[in-house]
């Protein structure tokens, strides 16, 4: 089985998210398209439809951009494979919507095998959250040429000293 080039970078836009959540940034299609030397036209449909299903939120305008919409070790590697793999069919009588033929097919224990390969295969793969993906986030965001963001601490503000006459 071979997932498709689509949930492939699918994969790698949550990741480069995930890494980024940590400093709580907004990333652009045109970063990440840098980091993984990826087509910019193919990881904005895959975007949107991360937008569309709740998996990135996005904002628009000139600073705008995208950041994951849950902490990564709330989101299932399965989940984001199942929004973007359209067909988990390994074999054509695996596919309900395309007619087949198959003399053998009533006595036939391949599909059954087959689906419940699939069946484990995605079990798997939803007991890995996308933080548990990311070995080493530190590494990652380094690889991936994300700067490491600058903490700003704020100077608390004094209270004034009331004078009791």
């Amino acid at each position: 089985m071979r997932l498709t080039v689509y949930t492939d970078y699918t994969l790698r836009v949550m990741m480069y998210l995930a890494v980024r959540h940590r400093d709580d940034g907004m990333s652009t299609i045109d970063e990440i398209a840098k980091a993984y030397d990826i087509s910019r036209s193919h990881l904005t449909k895959i975007v949107n439809e991360l937008a569309q299903t709740g998996f990135v939120t996005t904002v628009r305008g000139r600073s705008g951009g995208m950041r994951i919409a849950k902490d990564p070790s709330e989101i299932s590697i399965g989940s984001i494979v199942r929004m973007a793999e359209k067909d988990f069919s390994i074999v054509a009588c695996h596919d309900k919507a395309t007619p087949h033929h198959c003399a053998i097919q009533p006595t036939c224990n391949l599909k059954r095998r087959m689906s419940r390969a699939i069946d484990a295969f995605m079990a798997e793969l939803d007991s890995m959250t996308l933080a548990e993906s990311i070995a080493a986030p530190t590494v990652a965001a380094s690889l991936l040429g994300i700067a490491p963001q600058p903490i700003t601490i704020t100077p608390r503000k004094r209270k004034a000293a009331t004078v009791q006459q």
